[in-house]
């Protein structure tokens, strides 16, 4: 099985959602309770954005709940990083709670927030967890000797490398090395991006990232060590999704396919939710078997 389009493509859009939005796009995923949510980034008429759910019983029909369920206003302490919106989330499970990464926008420039929940209806902030200028952060779903970790992309001058960094307790973090940078002359020259929480395989940590050339957004997929995840074991030569159709190509940004949440299945199947030109979400599923083959 290699990559296939849902062939009802987009499955959200901003005419499913019950109040005035401008698009609905970039969620997280994540399977709780037998049922499948997507925390989705809704920008709103004003141009700032909030976070809503979308429920589906099978990863394919979706309803998007008639409230938000993160503001910016909900952030209290924490609003002044927030302020001009909460964008792009991803989910990890560890244990029994739930950790969400988003990026806070504010006059500040962009930066990483954390919350946590066990039941999506009550949220701890915990705030900010990265300085400025830094987004597309991930957590990994377990400790690896003996400290959880997690991977971002801060903005340094012209760099825009994605980073690994440890940490004792999911608020403080240290250790900072360099994971991966763009190929010069390729499909993601000018910038990369995490795009999905990391998945445990037998062979190492799975995870999606996204490359930038000329303002087209790609996915690509990268393999990183179990034991020492800093190490890059192999990614894919090229992109694994590119922009080709009209719900991808034409939009509020052109050319653009993003992702931050992935599925896991028991049987191996991967669902990748993504969206399309900032403008819907779409799906496209493979397996994991395949992804790791495209790493090697």
């Amino acid at each position: 099985m290699e990559i296939c389009r849902y062939n009802k493509n987009p499955i959200l859009t901003k005419e499913d959602v019950p109040f005035k939005v401008n698009s609905i796009f970039n969620p997280g995923a994540v399977k709780y309770d037998g049922k499948y949510l997507l925390f989705c980034r809704v920008e709103m008429p004003i141009g700032r954005s909030s976070l809503v759910i979308a429920e589906s019983e099978d990863g394919y029909n979706f309803k998007v709940a008639s409230k938000h369920v993160l503001t910016p206003e909900d952030h209290k302490d924490f609003y002044d990083y927030v302020k001009w919106g909460i964008e792009d989330t991803r989910i990890t499970q560890i244990e029994n709670k739930f950790y969400l990464t988003y990026t806070g926008y504010s006059k500040f420039q962009p930066l990483v927030m954390l919350s946590e929940t066990s039941n999506f209806v009550d949220f701890k902030i915990h705030g900010p967890i990265s300085e400025p200028s830094n987004k597309d952060c991930a957590i990994f779903p377990e400790k690896i000797n003996g400290y959880y970790w997690k991977v971002d992309r801060p903005s340094a001058e012209k760099r825009r490398d994605i980073w690994i960094s440890r940490s004792p307790d999911i608020i403080h973090w240290g250790g900072h090395k360099v994971l991966l940078e763009p190929e010069p002359g390729t499909w993601e020259t000018d910038r990369i991006g995490s795009s999905s929480n990391p998945i445990k395989t037998r062979e190492g940590w799975l995870m999606l990232y996204h490359g930038v050339r000329s303002s087209i957004y790609k996915l690509g997929v990268v393999l990183l060590d179990l034991e020492k995840p800093w190490l890059v074991i192999g990614k894919s030569k090229g992109p694994i999704i590119s922009p080709d159709y009209d719900y991808e190509r034409i939009g509020d940004v052109n050319n653009v396919i993003f992702s931050n949440g992935w599925i896991l299945e028991d049987n191996g199947d991967v669902k990748i939710y993504y969206s399309g030109a900032d403008m819907n979400i779409c799906l496209a599923e493979t397996n994991i078997q395949y992804l790791l083959s495209l790493c090697k």
